[in-house]
């Protein structure tokens, strides 16, 4: 484990997660851009929005119930735990929220950058849109410095689609959680969370997502088996 702190906030990252990252970063390799260097952007751009997600979780909670955050990053992913602090239902809502926002500060941080490099914000913005879905036209690559190109790209991309993924109503993603603290019954809650992950990995399928339709079946697995619990 590599430890710091940050803001004040304990942090504690499993180097397995840079290998998680790279392996994903390896099928997302652009023609035109050398192939250790896709996956070692990608990697930190993963890092930055994995951290800066927890993180969201851990100085929001501190604000609204006090306590002692702690912020893990593993291959899995990251977890915020603050097992002293004293929430309100609300407050623990809105500290859920902040994680995929922090995560979207992101992305828009990132698509700003590119406006400011192309010095148009239409030409940028279009940009950003492209990176969104991994599709950035290589004649960007000639005009302007790979390397900026795919690190602001790939930090649009991921934290895009991180927040997006998290805010998905399914337990025990961040719209699951928050799902879960507005609604008094979880069995109504742990029922929609699998009919969401189950569409979901119909519409993964479809579209060929392989990689996300089989974390949605783990996800609808987990909830039809604390739905069995909860009926039992």
């Amino acid at each position: 484990m590599i430890r710091f702190s940050l803001f004040g906030v304990p942090v504690s990252i499993q180097p397995a997660v840079l290998l998680m990252l790279g392996l994903l970063g390896w099928g997302l390799v652009e023609e035109t851009a050398p192939l250790w260097l896709c996956v070692a952007l990608f990697s930190v751009a993963g890092f930055v929005c994995l951290l800066s997600h927890e993180m969201g979780h851990a100085i929001v909670g501190r604000m609204l119930g006090g306590g002692h955050p702690r912020v893990v990053v593993s291959w899995l992913g990251g977890d915020c735990c603050n097992a002293d602090g004293v929430f309100t239902r609300m407050q623990g809502v809105i500290m859920t929220a902040a994680g995929p926002l922090f995560t979207l500060l992101n992305a828009g941080a990132a698509a700003l950058y590119l406006c400011w490099l192309c010095g148009d914000v239409q030409e940028g913005a279009q940009l950003a849109y492209s990176a969104i879905f991994g599709c950035v036209p290589p004649v960007y690559f000639e005009v302007y410095s790979p390397a900026k190109i795919l690190f602001a790209g790939y930090m649009v991309q991921i934290g895009f689609w991180w927040a997006v993924l998290n805010l998905l109503p399914i337990f025990p993603l961040d719209g699951g959680q928050m799902m879960h603290g507005l609604m008094v019954s979880p069995r109504r809650m742990h029922l929609i969370s699998l009919v969401v992950a189950l569409c979901g990995v119909v519409i993964s399928l479809a579209l060929g997502f392989w990689l996300m339709a089989v974390f949605l079946v783990l996800l609808a697995y987990l909830n039809y088996r604390c739905l069995w619990y909860t009926s039992h």
